[in-house]
């Protein structure tokens, strides 16, 4: 996989879930979500799901897509 840079993020409200919304380098924007785990080994964000599938032209529609596609986002 290439470089990807995030665009933005989406925090859930408890602040244990989030969506980061990513550019890929052929310009197309994807979303990553990721679950805190309190795992004393690990205390860190781990990705949760399947949703790479996304290729989306822009960050807007990357973000609808996630709120389409991601539960807590509704």
């Amino acid at each position: 996989m290439g470089a990807r840079r995030v665009e933005r993020e989406l925090m859930a409200a408890d602040g244990k879930c989030k969506v980061e919304i990513f550019r890929r380098d052929n310009g197309t924007y994807g979303f990553t979500v990721l679950r805190w785990s309190e795992d004393p080994a690990e205390r860190c964000w781990l990705p949760f799901g399947r949703y790479s599938e996304c290729f989306a032209p822009d960050v807007d529609s990357a973000v609808t897509e996630a709120r389409s596609r991601v539960e807590w986002l509704r």
